[in-house]
């Protein structure tokens, strides 16, 4: 469904406003255009400059400081630290290995997302290796908890 039409005159207005004030608050002000897309593409049709808000500035030059290398640095460090407590952690319940899985799990398709590989799978694949694999880590994991939950038994 389109949206309202507006006059030319209230385009110019708003541009003439949001060139000095940016469009975040012209768009408050003057309680039009409704979207942020609406109100840029109004700024590219009649050439006008409109000047990042602050915030949006700072966000940007975030974004250009923190790129794709430091990104996926900090994504596997994340997988690092999720490996490290599953591993040192005696006393893991079920709930905390399954949150901690999903937080490295996001990670992984982190990654994937940042080096244009795919992030998601589409259900229909057979069990083959991979899936045998995971099963026997699950098995050794439960196996190595099962043993550390009987030492501190004995150890009581």
């Amino acid at each position: 469904m389109p949206g309202p039409k507006y006059t030319e005159q209230e385009k110019l207005t708003y541009l003439e406003n949001a060139s000095l004030i940016g469009h975040s608050r012209a768009m408050r002000e003057l309680g039009y255009p409704k979207h942020w897309n609406t109100a840029n593409l109004w700024a590219k049709e009649y050439g006008v400059s409109i000047a990042l808000d602050e915030l949006k500035q700072k966000a940007a030059e975030f974004n250009d400081w923190y790129g794709t290398e430091e990104q996926l640095i900090a994504m596997q460090e994340v997988i690092s630290r999720g490996r490290e407590y599953i591993t040192q952690k005696a006393d893991l319940t079920p709930d905390e290995f399954k949150k901690t899985v999903e937080g490295m799990k996001r990670a992984i398709e982190t990654m994937q997302l940042l080096q244009g590989k795919a992030t998601t799978r589409t259900g229909t694949e057979e069990a083959g290796e991979t899936d045998a694999a995971i099963r026997n880590l699950l098995s050794a994991f439960e196996s190595d908890e099962q043993r550390a939950v009987g030492q501190r038994n004995q150890g009581d």
